[in-house]
C-alpha cells in the first residue's frame, strides 16, 4: 500500500493535468484602442472617409467594409478596444501565439480607397495604439509596433506608434 503523501502528490499531479486540458474562458483583445488623425500633406482631408476592413474577406484588405470610423473636422479619429469572451486551452499562457489583424482603410474623395494600416495584434496583450496618417506619404508598411506589409507590397499610408 502506498503511503499517504505520495498518493496525495500523485491525485495533485493528476488533477492538475486534467485541468491543463480543459479549455477555459478568458477576454481577448479583438481590436486595440487608437487615436489618430489623416490629413493630406499635413492639412485635413474634406469627405475623408475611415472604415475597419471586414475579416475574413477577399484577399485584399480594404474590399469589405467593416466598422466605420468618424473623422472630426481637423482629421482626428479615434476607437475603443473591443473586447470578446473566448475559450482556449492553455490556461497558464492563454493564446500567446493567437493574434487577430486589424486593417484601417481610407475611403479618400480623389484617390480612392487606401490602405492606412495592417495592425497585427497579440490578442491577449492589450495596447493602445496611436496612428498618424497622411495620405500624401505612402510607405511601404511595417512602420512602428504591431504593424505588418501589408499584402502584394501595397503601400500604406499610417505610421503607428505605442499611444502614451
Amino acid at each position: 500500500m502506498m503511503p499517504a503523501i505520495p498518493r496525495l502528490s500523485l491525485v495533485l499531479m493528476l488533477a492538475v493535468s486534467l485541468m491543463a486540458s480543459v479549455p477555459m474562458s478568458c477576454m481577448a483583445q479583438s481590436r486595440p484602442a487608437v487615436d489618430g488623425i489623416v490629413l493630406e500633406g499635413g492639412k485635413p482631408i474634406a469627405g475623408v472617409e475611415l472604415f475597419l476592413g471586414k475579416f475574413p474577406g477577399k484577399n485584399e484588405p480594404c474590399t469589405d467594409v467593416g466598422e466605420l470610423i468618424p473623422v472630426s473636422a481637423d482629421g482626428s479619429f479615434s476607437w475603443t478596444p473591443a473586447r470578446e469572451r473566448e475559450r482556449t486551452d492553455a490556461p497558464t499562457d492563454p493564446g500567446a501565439v493567437i493574434a487577430k489583424l486589424t486593417a484601417l482603410c481610407i475611403r479618400h474623395p480623389a484617390k480612392g480607397v487606401l490602405i492606412g494600416v495592417m495592425l497585427f495584434m497579440r490578442r491577449y496583450d492589450p495596447v493602445a495604439i496611436r496612428l498618424d496618417c497622411d495620405v500624401a506619404r505612402p510607405h511601404r508598411g511595417g512602420n512602428g509596433p504591431n504593424t505588418v506589409s501589408s499584402m502584394l507590397g501595397q503601400p500604406q499610408y499610417c505610421e503607428a506608434a505605442a499611444a502614451n
